[in-house]
């Protein structure tokens, strides 16, 4: 959730500005929706792509070359953070401006509420087309492309494979404005590889996909003499797991520390696929001279932990830290407005829908948490964003046991510099200092004392905390066959 701290909204005065010079370019191209009378959306997530993965961000290495290349052309958000750090609850709040504890979809098996609209439902009301594409199949039990006119899910799919379905739809279309959300797996574990033997394979081998896919290896880091890395069983690792013989080309051995260097590495040419995949859909656009006439957004639904924590190593769901909730938020307008921007203002997740929804002239429900990122806000103004993380399943949680209920739940306020954590299981605090410990490893809290920043930002998390609208988290169950996908993917203990 997007707060000002201080009553500073963007006026509606200048939102109203931006989106004449938006129509007033629509009209003078000639993309096609010249008689529509306003820009399409494209709105790209990249799971597990963080924040400082970016050559535009200061990445050491060319990881990113066509977002890169897309931010020059548009602006950069230097502090865009995640709601949450795995995929069902922070693509729920993307795709409708809610935090999870008001949309409902706070853990894996939950499904959207039934009043929350949806980015689909409001383009699509608008008269826009609407399409979905994603590529997890976990996705489809949550409800959350609700209201989109098309859904094509490639379960763990190429990027590849996604662009051709987004093409495909694109161009039977017809002249109406388009909206649509494409969802990009390649960086997700296990970096590299896809093993399609299990759900969603015959469909893809019937569109020619091997089975075993392996993409482009050879961007970053020294080749190795055993391919460690090609399942889940290399990953999510805890200390225990790490000191422990695993089975490497059939034979069990403890990993060492070139081996997880190989896999950190494997990571960086994941997220270098991952960026081809949205060169592919920019390209798409620019065939069809509907670059200029579209709204462009690419950013992610949280980052990834690679060896920054002890407790767990390559994975993203426990940690509510800045490499998991630290994400890209990248925004090419119609013309390249604003090109080569960087903004410095937070933003959230919760902040897209009504971003696009204001740059496009579109009524934005009361109910949305969000604000529009349209035009920067005054200097002056302070907005926090909003984390947590609640979990019914060890593999999701760095506290690996049950206690009661929820394995553990945590929330997090970030303003930017300082980050304040709360372990609502145990009613505890933690505090840390963004600008001068960006790793996050001194709690400034330990020793019991409260700066008065900090107990600013305190009654602050409680107030917002406190007029969150809710739904419970149960509402909507999930069918005996969604439900057994969640558990061969290790997001739902089994019924036994």
């Amino acid at each position: 959730m997007s707060h000002a701290t201080t009553p500073t909204r963007v006026g509606r005065a200048a939102r109203a500005t931006f989106a004449g010079i938006v129509l007033a370019f629509a009209a003078a191209c000639d993309g096609g929706t010249e008689e529509l009378g306003g820009p399409n959306v494209l709105l790209v997530t990249v799971d597990c792509l963080r924040g400082d993965r970016l050559g535009a961000a200061g990445y050491g290495r060319d990881t990113t070359p066509n977002i890169d290349a897309l931010a020059a052309e548009g602006e950069r958000f230097e502090r865009a953070y995640a709601v949450a750090p795995f995929t069902a609850p922070s693509h729920a709040s993307i795709l409708t401006s809610l935090d999870p504890d008001s949309h409902g979809v706070v853990f894996w098996g939950h499904r959207l509420a039934p009043g929350a609209a949806t980015f689909g439902d409001l383009f699509a009301e608008a008269g826009y087309a609407t399409g979905a594409f994603h590529n997890h199949p976990s996705l489809v039990s949550t409800g959350i492309t609700r209201g989109f006119e098309h859904v094509g899910v490639q379960a763990f799919g190429p990027w590849s494979i996604t662009a051709e379905d987004f093409e495909t739809w694109l161009d039977g279309r017809g002249e109406r404005r388009f909206a649509a959300w494409v969802h990009l797996w390649d960086a997700h574990r296990p970096y590299g590889f896809r093993n399609y033997e299990g759900e969603g394979a015959a469909s893809l081998r019937a569109r020619g996909v091997p089975e075993r896919y392996p993409y482009a290896e050879a961007f970053f880091g020294p080749q190795h003499d055993v391919r460690v890395g090609r399942h889940e069983g290399f990953y999510n690792l805890s200390a225990a797991e790490r000191a422990a013989p695993i089975e490497v080309g059939g034979k069990p051995r403890v990993l060492g520390e070139r081996d997880f260097d190989y896999i950190a590495d494997r990571y960086d040419n994941a997220v270098r696929e991952a960026d081809r995949g949205v060169a592919a859909l920019l390209e798409s656009l620019r065939e069809r001279g509907l670059l200029d006439d579209t709204i462009v957004v690419v950013t992610a639904d949280h980052g990834e932990t690679l060896r920054e924590r002890e407790g767990c190593w390559f994975t993203h769901d426990p940690y509510l830290t800045d490499e998991t909730l630290r994400v890209p938020l990248v925004v090419r307008w119609p013309g390249a407005r604003a090109a080569g921007r960087v903004r410095a203002d937070v933003a959230s997740a919760v902040d897209l829908l009504p971003t696009l929804l204001d740059a496009c002239d579109i009524a934005a429900p009361p109910t949305l948490q969000g604000r529009s990122l349209v035009e920067p806000p005054p200097q002056d103004a302070a907005f926090l964003a909003v984390a947590q993380t609640r979990s019914l399943s060890a593999k999701e949680s760095s506290a690996r046991a049950p206690q009661g209920g929820w394995i553990e739940h945590r929330e997090a306020v970030t303003d930017g510099a300082l980050r304040l954590v709360h372990d609502l299981d145990r009613d505890r605090w933690s505090l840390f200092d963004l600008v001068r410990d960006p790793g996050e490893t001194r709690d400034l809290l330990a020793a019991g004392a409260w700066s008065p920043e900090a107990l600013a930002l305190r009654a602050t998390a409680e107030r917002l905390r406190a007029a969150r609208p809710r739904v419970d988290p149960s509402q909507g169950s999930t069918t005996p066959e969604e439900r057994a996908l969640l558990q061969r993917m290790g997001y739902l203990e089994s019924d036994e």
